[in-house]
């Protein structure tokens, strides 16, 4: 063994290190770039998630933009309400209202949804979309391939054994990301919708009910059951399609109770249970009341104590 050799080597190696190094230090010196105490600051604020929820590449991106007055306290969408008041504070200014919103899924097909090929390509809900509209009968549903699923950087979508994408409503942030993934988000497949959003239409199709019901065991069949039930004007069919309002809706449950296609779902971080417990199973979830049938029982007591 040369031990001569080695030593060389080792030596041209130390001094290419060496080299290199004072290069570095001397670049990093004359290249510095000094960045706004302000910039930090809100950059600190931020979450760091790099989610682009709020269009912008990076938090840091952000946080250029919020220090220069060009974008508002806040604009971090997945940061809600606290992050809002944290940059605000830190800007000296008001933070307004954060309405906090949810991915909300307008599907209940997944694999009892029919067919109308048997598609073998990339799983990709992309992918499959391309290939002739998609191997979904209905061209409103869910392909149940997980692009979604995939997106969501904070792990809030999972798929369930249905074939379909279950939203955790405690991690999600609202951040949207997965409506811009889903090939279908445009028809509002998935939607942000309130937290507080009391029920979910698990159906975004718009065609006539008859072939839409033969496509999808639990589609919408615009019966008008859910409109005639609800005291309050909250859920009207509109183009043959059941929709909430939201800001009438009190929760009192009755268009779940009556709809026959089970296709109305209970919704929202305030339910009585978690998401993956309640997602598909619309009256069925244990300890359901729907306010129709408590006025109802009141109605048949009074009856009794009068006779």
């Amino acid at each position: 063994m040369d031990f001569a050799l080695i030593g060389k080597a080792v030596g041209a190696l130390s001094l290419m290190g060496l080299i290199s190094a004072g290069l570095l230090a001397v670049a990093s010196k004359k290249f510095h770039v000094e960045v706004d105490p302000l910039i930090e600051a809100v950059f600190a604020a931020l979450p760091g998630g790099n989610c682009g929820a709020c269009g912008n590449p990076s938090c840091f991106a952000v946080a250029e933009l919020i220090a220069a007055g060009t974008k508002p306290a806040n604009a971090c969408v997945a940061g809600g309400q606290t992050v809002a008041d944290a940059v605000a504070e830190v800007m000296g200014v008001e933070a307004g209202e954060v309405a906090t919103v949810v991915s909300c899924r307008h599907c209940g097909g997944g694999r009892d949804a029919a067919r109308a090929f048997d598609y073998s390509g990339l799983l990709s809900c992309a992918s499959a979309s391309k290939l002739a509209g998609g191997d979904l009968v209905c061209r409103w549903g869910c392909f149940g391939y997980g692009d979604c699923f995939r997106a969501c950087p904070f792990d809030a979508i999972r798929m369930d054994e249905r074939g379909l994408p279950v939203v955790d409503l405690v991690a999600c942030t609202g951040c949207g990301i997965c409506v811009r993934e889903c090939p279908r988000g445009s028809t509002h497949l998935l939607e942000l919708v309130s937290e507080n959003a009391p029920v979910a239409v698990r159906c975004s199709a718009h065609d006539k009910p008859a072939p839409r019901k033969k496509a999808c065991p639990h589609a919408c069949i615009a019966c008008k059951k859910c409109e005639k039930a609800c005291a309050y004007g909250a859920i009207v069919v509109v183009d043959a399609l059941a929709v909430v309002d939201y800001a009438k809706c009190t929760a009192c449950g009755a268009c779940v109770d009556v709809c026959p296609q089970d296709c109305i779902d209970l919704f929202g971080r305030a339910a009585i249970a978690p998401a993956h417990e309640i997602d598909g199973k619309a009256r069925d979830v244990a300890g359901f009341a729907p306010e129709r049938a408590a006025v109802a029982d009141e109605g048949a007591s009074e009856s009794d104590e009068d006779a």
